[in-house]
C-alpha cells in the first residue's frame, strides 16, 4: 500500500515501515492494524486539518476517551462518533444500550461537560468548561494542545507525539 502511495505521489515523505513499525510496537500484532487505520483514517487528518486551520483562526482539537462498562466490554471503548449522544445530551434511550452495564452518573456529567463547551463556543466563541475544569487552549504548532474528554477532562501538549512524528505534518 505504501510503495503504492509513494509512487502515485512521489513528493509526499511516506514513513518506512521501520518507523511505523516502531510506533506501533506496543500494540499486540492484532490490535496494530486496527490503531494504524484509525490514524491513517481520523486521527491524523484531524491533526493535519487543526495544524493548517491554526494558522488563519482558532482551533480546539479534542479527543473523546471516554466509554461505559458496555463499551468497555465489547472492546470498542471510545469510537468514531461515539461522543454524538454527550453532545446533543441524548444518553441512555430506549434505543441506546450504552449504559444498560452502568456508569450513567458518569456519563450524565461527561455530557453536561462537552455540552457546555460546545455552547460556550457558539454563543462566545470559546470553549469554555464548567467552573474547575480545566482550560481548553488553541491548537497552535507551537504546543499543539487537545482536549481529553474523558472520566475527567484534561489538556494534553502533543498528545500522542510519537504517533504524529512518524506520520509527518501535512503542511
Amino acid at each position: 500500500m505504501f510503495t503504492q502511495i509513494a509512487a502515485e505521489q512521489p513528493d509526499l515523505q511516506v514513513p518506512t515501515e521501520e518507523q511505523i513499525g516502531s510506533a506501533y510496537s506496543r500494540w499486540r500484532r492484532k490490535a496494530r492494524s486496527l490503531s494504524m487505520a484509525t490514524d491513517v483514517g481520523f486521527r491524523m487528518p484531524s491533526v493535519w486539518l487543526a495544524e493548517g486551520h491554526s494558522g488563519v483562526a482558532p482551533v480546539y482539537l479534542y479527543r473523546f476517551d471516554y466509554s461505559t462498562p458496555l463499551l468497555k466490554l465489547l472492546l470498542v471503548r471510545a469510537a468514531h462518533a461515539t461522543e454524538l449522544p454527550y453532545v446533543w445530551g441524548n444518553l441512555g434511550g430506549s434505543q441506546d444500550p450504552a449504559l444498560k452495564l452502568g456508569d450513567a452518573k458518569a456519563a450524565i456529567a461527561v455530557s453536561r461537560r462537552v455540552r457546555t463547551r460546545w455552547i460556550n463556543f457558539a454563543t462566545r466563541g470559546k470553549p469554555t468548561g464548567p467552573d474547575g475544569e480545566p482550560d481548553w487552549p488553541c491548537y497552535e504548532e507551537a504546543h499543539r494542545a487537545c482536549l481529553i474528554i474523558g472520566r475527567r477532562d484534561a489538556v494534553v501538549h502533543d498528545v500522542d507525539a510519537h504517533i504524529r512524528a512518524t506520520w509527518g505534518s501535512k503542511w
